[in-house]
């Protein structure tokens, strides 16, 4: 079946954030005089779950949502100049000349609007959906099952995009096609129904 309808993750997909979110952690790290850890196991624990989560493992003190909070304002000043994974918008605008449709879905709060805005993509989006929106985490489906059933979108031909097994997992959930984006070749979602190593090996998948 020819997809006609793409949601795709932010960080790492989209945008190549992971560079200042580690930059972020370090400057987090060095603030609170906490130990510098190895920053590419930091990197693959974040691909494979979130920052969040591994800020929460490590059971930091002062207060955790104090570190968090000081963590993104430091995140929000190094993603201020960042730029498009390589494909992302030649890839967004084909998709719209197709006839299709894109959407957002980003544990990121509404700056990842702003950097779209930026980057001059956020028109090619119906719809995005950030943190401010509330809705539960992935791979919890239900910010997808919303987009389904406000869009009365086709499961079988709409796909949940992104570079992390929970992105492919909440697809799934929400009986969605699948497409894992193995930028950084870890294979962590072998069971995607679709694998690329470059976003635009995607849009012949829109092709009618």
């Amino acid at each position: 079946m020819v997809l006609q309808t793409a949601i795709w993750d932010f960080d790492g997909t989209l945008a190549d954030t992971y560079t200042g979110i580690l930059k972020s952690l370090q400057q987090t790290f060095y603030d609170f005089d906490y130990p510098q850890p190895d920053m590419q196991q930091v990197y693959r624990f974040i691909k494979l779950h979130s920052v969040k989560s591994y800020l929460q493992k490590l059971e930091l003190s002062p207060d955790f949502d104090e570190v968090y909070q000081h963590f993104q304002n430091i995140d929000h000043q190094n993603q201020t100049h960042i730029q498009l994974v390589a494909g992302a918008a030649q890839t967004l605008q084909a998709i719209v000349a197709q006839g299709g449709h894109n959407f957002l879905w980003t544990h990121r709060d509404d700056l990842a609007i702003k950097l779209l805005a930026k980057q001059q993509v956020q028109s090619y989006f119906t719809q995005i959906i950030t943190s401010t929106s509330a809705f539960a985490r992935k791979p919890d489906p239900a910010a997808l099952n919303y987009l389904v059933q406000k869009y009365n979108l086709n499961r079988a031909a709409t796909a949940m995009i992104g570079d992390r097994s929970l992105d492919v997992q909440a697809g799934q959930n929400a009986q969605l096609t699948t497409i894992y984006f193995d930028v950084d070749q870890l294979h962590d979602a072998p069971n995607a129904d679709y694998v690329v190593q470059d976003l635009t090996q995607i849009t012949p998948l829109f092709t009618h």
